[in-house]
């Protein structure tokens, strides 16, 4: 005669088990990125910049992030970077948010010639922003500007930028903060250049 109290337990790991099988079977990607997906970090590529010429002769300074997964074997899939808040600093010292109704993308490095929504292995490079030679701000690159748009650094002035690494299967749980301050003089040693624009973390 079979112990009930056995039967029983054998009854309930079963209909678990069966539970955990359905589960698995609709769910079991999001489980997979959960437990095992990418994990995507942001950081500052090149605080110097690297300068350039524009077709139409204007020489300007790109500044750039860098998008690594530390889970290689995880691939992130259509990634972006995205800029999430714009803070600017008021004449107290204190940051005050600026109105973005939606994220915006920040663009690749070489935008016409890289996918819009790449998918990650080991790293990307993103453009951050950029500072014409006679425009006189830095400016946030994005693919489309809001017509309401305050991602901008003219002379003395700052901002802060909250960033996110955004995928189909990762999403940043937390900011990635960077302040961007500019004194007004633009020079092509980017050496000397790195002490009038400065980025830094925040």
């Amino acid at each position: 005669m079979i112990n009930p109290t056995l039967y029983l337990t054998v009854q309930i790991l079963i209909a678990i088990g069966t539970i955990a099988v359905a589960i698995l079977a609709i769910w079991g990607g999001k489980f997979r990125d959960w437990l095992a997906g990418p994990k995507l970090e942001l950081k500052l590529h090149n605080v110097h910049g690297d300068l350039t010429t524009r077709q139409d002769g204007q020489r300007t300074i790109y500044y750039h992030l860098k998008i690594e997964n530390k889970r290689p074997w995880a691939p992130a899939r259509r990634v972006r970077v995205l800029c999430t808040a714009i803070s600017k600093k008021a004449p107290d010292g204190s940051f005050v948010k600026e109105r973005l109704i939606i994220p915006v993308q920040l663009t690749w490095a070489f935008p016409s010639f890289h996918e819009l929504l790449p998918n990650v292995v080991r790293d990307d490079i993103c453009d951050l922003g950029f500072l014409d030679e006679n425009n006189k701000q830095f400016i946030l690159s994005l693919y489309i500007y809001p017509n309401n748009f305050r991602g901008f650094v003219l002379s003395n002035e700052a901002m802060r930028v909250s960033l996110i690494a955004s995928a189909d299967n990762f999403t940043s749980k937390s900011p990635y903060i960077l302040e961007v301050s500019w004194d007004g003089k633009w020079f092509s040693d980017l050496e000397e250049m790195r002490k009038h624009l400065v980025i830094k973390e925040v």
